[in-house]
């Protein structure tokens, strides 16, 4: 049973706070209480510096006791950052992506690795592309309407396509995630050639931060979880450390890694991406260090059913634990009706992975981050399921669960 715990959290292309994380975090653990039973509450102030921010969460039910030192490692400022550049710059770099990733044969890997996170590759420029439709329909109407043609027809239904276009996407860039989609595509473009120093800084820096976490160990377990492209930095983080330190995970506690709603595969499946596909190979091939990624198939933005490691398509979950891999529905875990009200809130679902259910199921984030059960227990086939009781006591496994006794009964 696990009663000291550290947790590593780095986040994808998304420039979330430590005050905003830290809400999430409160949230979920809210539900995680309804839940599962258990009574948790974060129970130390917020520390914050460039690099990360972090604080504790205690959790108990009425025979054990957890306490998690929870640990965001941060590059929020780099994302905004990027935010902050023109429109002009967002487009035409936004295009030299799309370019690369066709000349590449990259957008065509996506296709047959995703299909639907290819879809999510083109989102934005999909929109520009309607921005233009608009934008074209109305000149030509006006052409149409004045009766012009020759060189002042062309000149009117350029202008006014160009003007239409910029004013949707001053209107609309950041209401749907235009700007934001197109930012992270060019980050993911500059990142795979090499060209974002201070991101391979920064990355430098979450090694330290786990090699020091390793070095002064005062927990059971240590977890360093990624979400969607925060997983990639995983990978390179901790192949960076294995690399300063080959034996770091064999000179503390376990080392577990937690990938969700993963997109490794968006550098893997760059021809340049052969930094992310060795930190991958260096992570999967250290036996010492537990890996876990759970696919969801009603999460586009990630790579359902493909292995991040051998990058092919597969039928079954592993469980080999290179790394193992589980399949989970979301209705599962967030209820058929509350499912079905946010079927198409892409987002949400993929955010989904870092909340608490709503339900009890194999898959929860706060179960992993705060509960008794050691990594390699909780993420097994059928995760917490029949492991606690109505007010969150563990149960051995030999006991049956309130659920299991009414079944029986019935």
């Amino acid at each position: 049973m696990i009663a000291r715990r550290h947790v590593f959290h780095i986040g994808g292309y998304d420039p979330i706070t430590p005050e905003q994380q830290l809400r999430r975090v409160s949230k979920s653990l809210s539900m995680f209480q309804n839940t599962w039973g258990p009574r948790a509450e974060v129970v130390s102030d917020i520390e914050v510096t460039q690099v990360s921010a972090s604080w504790d969460i205690e959790t108990s039910a009425p025979n054990w006791k957890t306490r998690t030192t929870y640990e965001m490692l941060r590059w929020d400022d780099l994302i905004l950052e990027d935010h902050g550049r023109g429109m002009w710059s967002r487009l035409g770099q936004g295009f030299v992506t799309l370019y690369d990733f066709i000349v590449t044969g990259t957008l065509f890997r996506f296709m047959y690795s995703s299909w639907k996170y290819a879809g999510f590759f083109l989102f934005p420029y999909l929109y520009v592309a309607l921005f233009i439709a608009c934008g074209a329909t109305l000149g030509y109407g006006l052409v149409r309407l004045t009766g012009l043609t020759g060189v002042t027809a062309v000149l009117l239904a350029g202008a006014v396509t160009l003007g239409v276009m910029i004013g949707l996407l001053h209107l609309f860039g950041w209401r749907r995630p235009i700007n934001h989609v197109f930012d992270d595509w060019i980050f993911s473009r500059e990142f795979v050639y090499g060209r974002r120093p201070r991101m391979d800084a920064r990355i430098d820096q979450f090694a330290e931060r786990i090699l020091d976490r390793i070095r002064y160990a005062d927990a059971d377990e240590i977890v360093i979880i990624g979400h969607c492209l925060g997983a990639a930095l995983v990978m390179d983080s901790v192949a960076r450390a294995l690399r300063r330190d080959p034996e770091l995970a064999r000179r503390g506690p376990p080392l577990c890694v937690l990938t969700v709603g993963a997109t490794i595969p968006k550098f893997s499946l760059h021809p340049r991406g052969e930094r992310t596909r060795q930190a991958t190979r260096a992570v999967a091939d250290e036996l010492a260090i537990r890996w876990a990624e759970y696919h969801a198939r009603d999460d586009a933005i990630s790579f359902y059913r493909f292995d991040p490691v051998t990058l092919k398509r597969f039928g079954r979950d592993r469980s080999d634990g290179r790394p193992n891999i589980r399949r989970v529905q979301m209705h599962n875990m967030m209820g058929i009706d509350s499912f079905r009200r946010h079927r198409f809130n892409f987002m949400l679902l993929h955010y989904k992975f870092l909340m608490g259910n709503s339900l009890r199921a194999e898959y929860d984030y706060c179960l992993i981050v705060c509960g008794p059960l050691p990594f390699d227990e909780i993420t097994a086939p059928r995760g917490g399921v029949d492991r606690f009781g109505e007010d969150g006591a563990l149960l051995t496994r030999d006991t049956p669960s309130a659920a299991a006794v009414a079944v029986d009964a019935a």
